[in-house]
């Protein structure tokens, strides 16, 4: 049996509404996210400061590219 127009405007809306849910909980969820990796920088510069020792891995462009064609060629 074939909806009518006002049961399909009806089911548009409420999809809408949850498709809106979703955006403000996906939002939410990338922000904190970020929040928590500048937390996390932070907490890598400090402990680097305080232990005079790098944590990060430095290594140029041309080096991880180099890496990855040594790999390849194995």
């Amino acid at each position: 049996m074939a909806k009518s127009q006002e049961q399909r405007f009806l089911e548009l809306e409420a999809k809408v509404k949850l498709l809106i849910k979703q955006k403000t909980f996906h939002e939410r969820q990338v922000e904190r996210t970020d929040k928590k990796a500048i937390i996390f920088d932070m907490m890598i510069d400090l402990a680097e400061k305080e232990y005079s020792f790098l944590i990060r891995k430095n290594s140029s462009p041309e080096q991880s590219t180099s890496i990855e064609k040594n790999n390849k060629q194995a």
